[in-house]
Parts: structure tokens; sequence; C-alpha cells
């Protein structure tokens, strides 16, 4: 038997910044008003630290009622990195450049960086108006990111929109990072899906009505290319234990393809539950192997 429930709890609230000082390579929080969206009437302004208004020991108030004033802020951007987390080691993100079903003063789409990696310890987020959407103004960002969490740029960035494909491919070859166009973009997806119903339906600007952001695709069906023929086909099922084996090597040796974090999804699954699949052999498995992995990316970044 398997169950399925979305394990929110690596998603990360924004907090208001601590005026004590820490260290940017363990862990930075900055929310940030953007001033360009929302006259003064409509946007919700932050409760913060004055330096020197009062002494410490004059007043003590709770770290919590910071945090409920920044959770009731959608409007607030988000630049963090677990503090458990070692920066070298987080080598991949996955990010998301796109317009929000949200409008600001001057009637237009806001647009949102989305940055994190598959473990959620590396979270960002920052809007930006209509008029400065270039890959020039996503490189600065992604420059940003890495300076301000202390974090060194990614190897490779995954993306899932096939639409901004030329903005992301220029900006990270720009800085030497491999694009990857792919829909293995899980943690990313759950977040968006997450900040769709906690953050962008209660921002004042949001559209009503407006399109989902993350529309299902139905690609037509596509004749199989020739160098992916198997010389037998079969459809196989193995107990989850021996799966778990086979996804073990992912990280252990050099093997085409991805594993699932179940853990992020909230999966559980018994060792003997039997899962479904399809085997193929071939005289030529290893290269066929390359190739179906490299398809099946191509094919998933379309629409």
């Amino acid at each position: 038997m398997a169950t399925l429930s979305f394990n929110s709890t690596r998603i990360k609230s924004p907090s208001l910044q601590s005026h004590k000082p820490f260290s940017k390579s363990h862990f930075s929080t900055k929310p940030n008003n953007v001033p360009f969206l929302f006259p003064s009437k409509t946007h919700p302004q932050l409760h913060r630290f004055k330096p020197n208004s009062i002494s410490e020991s004059s007043v003590s108030v709770p770290e919590e009622a910071f945090d409920d004033a920044e959770e009731d802020d959608p409007t607030s951007e988000l630049s963090y990195l677990d503090s458990e987390t070692d920066p070298s080691s987080v080598t991949e993100w996955e990010l998301d450049f796109c317009s929000r079903p949200i409008l600001d003063i001057r009637g237009k789409k806001i647009w949102e960086l989305v940055v994190c990696d598959s473990s959620l310890s590396l979270q960002y987020t920052k809007y930006f108006p209509n008029n400065v959407i270039n890959s020039v103004t996503l490189k600065d960002a992604m420059e940003t990111i890495s300076e301000d969490l202390g974090v060194p740029l990614p190897e490779k960035v995954r993306f899932f929109r096939s639409q901004m494909q030329t903005i992301i491919t220029k900006s990270c070859k720009e800085l030497g990072i491999k694009p990857v166009p792919s829909k293995r973009c899980l943690s990313l997806l759950l977040w968006l899906e997450e900040r769709y119903e906690t953050i962008y339906m209660r921002h004042p600007g949001f559209q009503k009505g407006s399109k989902p952001l993350l529309a299902l695709d139905n690609p037509f069906p596509m004749e199989l290319p020739e160098n992916l023929f198997g010389e037998k086909w079969a459809f196989v099922q193995l107990p989850f234990s021996a799966i778990r084996e086979e996804i073990s090597s992912l990280d252990e040796r050099f093997v085409f393809g991805a594993g699932l974090d179940l853990d992020l999804l909230g999966i559980e699954v018994d060792d003997n539950t039997l899962i479904p699949g399809l085997a193929v052999a071939s005289s030529r498995a290893k290269p066929l192997a390359g190739s179906l992995d490299e398809w099946i990316g191509s094919v998933f970044s379309r629409g």
C-alpha cells in the first residue's frame, strides 16, 4: 500500500531579518517590500526593528509576533539558506521566471523569480516589473543569490517553462551554468502550488479568475525515434525494495535518469508493493538509456 500527502514542512515561511548579526554563508532572510507595485494605502507595511530607538532590556517582543506580521504580508520577498546546509553542496537549482496573476499599480502583470534546490534548503523569491524582463536581469539576480546567501553558482539550473528557454539559457551560459529544460522540478512545482494558495491569492493585486499558474500539458502523440527502438519489450513489475536499491545507485555511480523525493511528497510505500514498469532489451543498452533519458527530458520541457 502507498499513501500520498504533501510534506509542507520543508517550505520556509519568510520571517523578519534579525537585528543580530549573522553569517550570510549559513542563513539569510531578506523580506523586502516592492515600492513600485502599490501605493502606501494598499501596500501593507512591515514592522521592523529601529536600531537605537529603545534598549533591548526595556521591552520584550515575542519573536512569533514578527513572524506573524511577515507571514501576513504577501508582497514580501524571501532569501533563505538552511543553517545546517553546506553551501558547497547546493550544486543544482530549480528556477521559475514568469509573470504572476498579480497586477501592479500600472495595471501590468508582476513577474517573479523563484529559485530553490531539490531539498528546499535554498529558497529565494523576488518580484520584478514587466519592463525589465530580459537575460541581463535574470543573470544579475542569479549572481545576487550567490552573493547574498554565500553559495557558489550552481552547476545546473533546471526549468520547466519552455517559453522562457531563450532568456534562461542565455543567462545560464553567460555564467557558465548548464541550463536543463525539464519537468523534473518537483520541489519547485510543489512550492509554486503552495505559494499560489498562501501568497498570490492574498496579494492586493491578485487577478481573480486568472488562468492556473501550472497548467497541465496535453501534448499530441509522437512517434518514437528509431534510435530508441529496443529489440525486445516487456511489461514488468518489481517490489519497491528492489526499486529503492536501484534509486540509491543514482548517487553511487553514473547512471541515466533521476530519482523522486518521496519524503518531500509525503509518500509511504511498503517494501513489498509491486511497482509496474517497462523493460527494454537491447544490445546497445547504455546508448539507448542515454538517448531515452534525453528524449524524455526534451518532450517534458515542451508546452
